[in-house]
């Protein structure tokens, strides 16, 4: 029996990362771009999907589960939402404090994982945690329900855990690597896991022995899905989903997509099965003839996986002086799914072919074969790119290997893992990745003279990057990227309260315990104790110091907000009102003799952009049915305040451009978190506020430096993209061309071409 294409489900904007059954056979898809789409008919390309949950933060969405008629969506701000399949919301359900990564609803019980390093069941007559599984040393990948208070998680620990209610049972150690998920088999007494080492194996429960190892994938295996009692199928990093029999361990099926990664998979009642994967697709296969999609489908797809590219360096034994030519090609596959080099006789191409269904069918181009570009060595290997990523002053950097067609996302999981950060780092060095390979093509030399592949982790706007680059273009619109202000030194911080702490008053004087616990938080940073230094401290210093010295109580406030998580927001009703009490009464205290004032608000306020906190604090509904979303009068009037403030030093712009950089800043965050959030990007009104307000200091910001009027530009751009800006072109843009463009400056002639093309 064999699985071919049967529809191609367009719509998703970013990766789709999960997809699921619901109770009457439809399916549900979860994705980077923070909704939850249900099918209407998953047997046809043309079908719509229906958005039943968007992400009030906008922030990826991991995870999916069907529970009784409503829908489980739990991701990045740690919360899980309850929807029905109309798109109304019923129930939040908060505990995690980190990524939610998995649900599984069986036996009535529900239960989720999380890069906290732990595991709930949820009580769902109440909607609170009924046990909360902690033992795991590192990101709990996947959760299983076995019975009645029986339950199995997996581990970034590489471990596999078994629970009776929140106790420890049995682990079950094998795999090698990041252990991604789990599969429990018919009868409840065996299952599979799979794992970043590249196999799958499966387990008898009550011995906890490895009864069998499954071989094949080439990479990271991360998604199982049971399409029959004796048949399973696989999903991974190798661009492939395989279908196994379950007792020879035999690769029955391989199926190569034309994206980089196959997220997740999901098995449909008839025996056929959908996945989703990094290109932003759910596809369907089947194994019924009448549903398979018309040969003109099936031509598209065949050719998309044709004209698709494989990294070099992700085939360990390519040998280039040993590659056949097409007459291998006329003898047959040792098994399914074996793959082959040749070499097109007409171009010299490396061509990879791959054994499926008894004959050869060509997966790609090999890059980099033929390229003339040198390339960078690491640990034996061969790279596009290798960067030095700075992590703690004085330190040396760490090393990222990176090539143009990885998943950015395996590659910065991979990094972080490696080294032993958080794991809450993952975007930013995603950004980073995006940002410093813009532009750069698959086919390309990523390395000469002009374009160095070694760089540092530096503000992608900054002049320093801008020179890494070269003459190449920069290609910045749409610039989606929130730029926040995060580093701190913590000793500097801790000495400069101390001095400012004696010199207050001593009734004002935070006690030695206070100091202390400030510290102490200070040290490692958590989403508690960064709640605890904004209510309490920041709050009194801002509120109560003297003016001079209110200085560092927003600097710790900068610190703070980025660590807050959203379920501890949502616990703490005085945060946001503290926020916008203070950020009002510094900007009261504004002068020429306190410029740094103004800059370390505009700090905050750019950490505040795209977080729980800025809804909370910035954001109202604006039509009857709240699909519509505006910046409220407490941040239009926020606006005002900063452009009188701004305005105080207009006659020593020059003087100041760490604070206009800062500014600017601010106003190309709003840009790009007007692109990012649906409710607001088509909006108008919306935008009009700080268009207005980027209108009237523009010219004052182009006169202070270069460096804030290209990111004034970035945001023009922005808007311009998102035909929300619909004015003449405004004077400060071409004052800015005159002033830097025609002086040399690249980036600003970048701008100005994409500017055209929009």
């Amino acid at each position: 029996m064999s699985y071919k294409l049967s529809s191609t489900l367009l719509g998703h904007e970013q990766d789709v990362k999960d997809v699921a059954t619901t109770e009457y056979g439809g399916l549900v898809s979860v994705l980077r771009d923070g909704t939850t789409r249900i099918w209407s008919d998953i047997y046809t390309t043309h079908s719509e999907a229906t958005i039943v949950f968007h992400s009030p933060t906008n922030s990826f969405i991991n995870s999916v589960a069907c529970i009784n008629g409503l829908i489980a969506s739990g991701g990045q701000d740690t919360m899980i939402y309850l929807s029905d399949e109309h798109g109304e919301d019923k129930y939040q359900l908060i505990g995690h404090e980190g990524n939610v990564c998995s649900m599984s609803y069986s036996h009535c019980q529900l239960i989720s994982s999380s890069w906290d390093c732990t595991a709930i069941v949820w009580n769902l007559e109440e909607f609170v945690p009924k046990y909360i599984l902690s033992g795991h040393e590192s990101s709990v990948w996947n959760c299983q329900v076995l019975g009645e208070d029986q339950y199995l998680t997996c581990s970034a620990d590489k471990t596999i855990r078994l629970w009776h209610g929140k106790s420890e049972v049995k682990q079950f150690v094998g795999h090698l690597d990041v252990i991604r998920k789990l599969l429990i088999l018919e009868g409840g007494e065996q299952f599979l896991s799979c794992s970043n080492d590249g196999t799958i194996k499966l387990w008898d429960l009550q011995t906890g022995k490895n009864l069998q190892t499954y071989y094949g994938h080439e990479s990271f295996v991360y998604d199982l899905a049971l399409i029959a009692n004796d048949k399973f199928v696989s999903t991974g990093e190798d661009r492939t989903v395989r279908i196994w029999d379950l007792a020879t361990g035999n690769v029955l099926q391989v199926i190569t997509l034309p994206c980089i990664s196959v997220w997740c998979v999901t098995a449909l009642p008839n025996g056929d099965f959908a996945v989703g994967g990094s290109d932003n697709l759910v596809r369907v296969f089947t194994a019924h003839p009448e549903k398979v999609a018309p040969e003109e489908e099936l031509l598209k797809f065949k050719e998309a996986v044709q004209s698709s590219s494989i990294a070099e360096q992700s085939l360990d034994d390519l040998k280039k002086t040993d590659i056949p030519g097409y007459e291998a090609l006329s003898q047959p596959g040792k098994q399914e799914g074996s793959t082959i080099m040749v070499k097109n006789p007409d171009n010299g191409t490396i061509e990879a072919h791959q054994w499926s269904g008894g004959e050869w069918h060509k997966i790609g181009d090999v890059v980099g074969s033929s390229s003339s570009g040198k390339k960078q060595t690491y640990q034996g290997k061969e790279y596009d790119f290798v960067f030095d990523v700075d992590i703690k002053d004085g330190e040396p950097p760490l090393k990222l290997p990176y090539n143009v067609n990885d998943n950015p996302y395996t590659v910065a999981e991979k990094f972080l893992s490696d080294n032993d950060l958080p794991a809450s780092y993952t975007d930013e060095v995603v950004r980073f990745l995006q940002k410093n390979t813009e532009g750069v093509s698959l086919q390309e030399s990523t390395n000469d003279s002009n374009n160095p592949s070694a760089g540092r982790v530096i503000d992608p706007y900054s002049d320093a990057y801008n020179k890494q680059q070269g003459n190449s273009a920069l290609k910045v619109i749409p610039s989606k990227s929130y730029i926040y202000f995060t580093d701190y030194k913590r000793e500097l911080l801790v000495n400069g309260l101390k001095k400012l702490n004696l010199s207050q008053d001593s009734e004002l004087q935070l006690s030695d315990q206070d100091f202390l616990a400030v510290e102490s938080s200070l040290l490692e940073l958590n989403s508690k104790q960064a709640l605890e230094l904004i209510t309490k401290y920041c709050s009194h210093i801002i509120r109560k110091w003297t003016a001079s010295a209110k200085l560092i109580g927003f600097d710790l406030l900068r610190v703070s907000i980025p660590k807050v998580t959203t379920v501890d927001i949502l616990t703490s009703t005085d945060a946001a009102e503290i926020i916008l009490d203070v950020v009002n009464l510094g900007l009261e205290n504004i002068n020429v003799e306190n410029p740094a004032l103004l800059m370390m608000i505009l700090k905050v306020l750019n950490n505040l952009v795209g977080t729980t906190l800025f809804v909370q604090l910035y954001i109202d509904p604006c039509d009857t049915d709240n699909k519509l979303y505006e910046y409220n009068t407490f941040f239009q009037n926020l606006l005002k305040k900063l452009q009188n403030s701004t305005a105080k030093l207009t006659q020593l712009a020059k003087l100041y451009t760490s604070t206009m950089t800062a500014l600017t800043t601010l106003v190309y965050n709003l840009s790009a978190y007007q692109l990012q959030t649906s409710a607001l990007k088509n909006n108008m009104g919306s935008a009009k506020p700080v268009i207005e307000f980027m209108d009237n200091l523009g010219n004052q910001i182009v006169a202070s430096s270069s460096e804030a009027a290209y990111r004034l530009a970035v945001a023009y751009g922005n808007f311009k993209y998102g035909k929300l800006y619909t004015n003449e072109t405004p004077s400060w843009l071409a004052e800015a061309g005159t002033l830097y463009a025609i002086n040399g400056e690249q980036r600003f002639l970048d701008i100005a071409e994409d500017l055209k093309n929009i």
